[in-house]
């Protein structure tokens, strides 16, 4: 069993909340848990399709098969991920989210300040900078034009974080035309939004320093699931307000990721003021 689609991204454009929405249609399934990483992580693709399959046993006879993996729009940081796909699931369909790249760098750093999936300085201005993950899944152009080589414009949907915050249920029948499950009647949508930058914990100083320790990683995770949750009440604490931009940042960051967002909004038909791409700060800086 292989899916038939993917969601590709971008990472923080709500592609948690849209494949919850997928997945209550009844002719569609979603991977359990949502991302594989299957064709990005050289470790977990190279233990075959047995393995990635496990991430499918609850299918039963569902039309659209799909999972959800943002690092598979990280073709700069994941190189290889693209050319797996185009060989694996070369008849496949690719859904891929867009937002603001500039908020979507925000909630970008806030999501991984809690999660330590990849490390994060705490200065937002060094993170963007730094971590080659921010940059590269902001090049919407370049993303979706690598997959543009392997698979037709036809089995490829781009879609928008502002219009599905505007109508989801315009963008969800959208979703289920492309992967023709047809339209419910009724879309309920009154779901609270997935995987929000509300609430989300970063390190404190002392848990930053005991994390860099030999060996962190495999004892935390020893530990039960009602210790470590102990633990991140008291060595987490909440992200109060949203990074701030100074106004050196933000230029440099525009100057890498400027005219490929322009060209992305012009090829997908939006306005060139879509989004905030002008070079002036729309916060203090810290």
């Amino acid at each position: 069993m292989k899916p038939n689609f993917l969601v590709i991204g971008a990472v923080k454009s709500a592609t948690t909340s849209l494949c919850s929405y997928l997945g209550q249609h009844a002719d569609v399934c979603m991977a359990e848990p949502k991302e594989p990483c299957f064709f990005s992580d050289d470790e977990r693709y190279q233990r075959g399709w047995e393995w990635y399959a496990q991430y499918f046993r609850h299918h039963k006879c569902e039309k659209a098969v799909g999972e959800s993996s943002t690092t598979y729009s990280m073709t700069g940081v994941y190189p290889c991920a693209v050319e797996r796909i185009a060989s694996d699931l070369p008849e496949a369909r690719m859904i891929y989210i867009t937002r603001d790249p500039l908020e979507r760098l925000e909630s970008l750093w806030i999501d991984w300040r809690d999660g330590n999936l990849v490390h994060v300085p705490a200065s937002f201005s060094k993170a963007v900078r730094c971590v080659p993950h921010f940059i590269d899944s902001s090049l919407y152009w370049k993303q979706i034009s690598a997959y543009r080589e392997h698979f037709p414009d036809d089995h490829i949907l781009v879609l928008f974080f502002e219009d599905f915050k505007a109508d989801p249920e315009a963008l969800l029948s959208r979703c289920f035309e492309f992967l023709s499950v047809g339209v419910p009647d009724r879309i309920v949508t009154t779901d609270p939004p997935r995987n929000v930058s509300a609430g989300k914990r970063q390190d404190t100083r002392l848990l930053s320093v005991v994390r860099k320790l030999h060996g962190f990683d495999s004892t935390r995770d020893a530990l039960p699931g009602s210790v470590r949750r102990v633990m991140r009440r008291v060595f987490k604490r909440t992200i109060k307000r949203r990074p701030q931009w100074d106004e050196a940042t933000r230029r440099w960051v525009l100057d890498q990721i400027g005219e490929d967002a322009r060209t992305f909004l012009k090829i997908y038909g939006k306005p060139a003021d879509f989004w905030s791409l002008d070079a002036e700060p729309h916060t203090t800086s810290t």
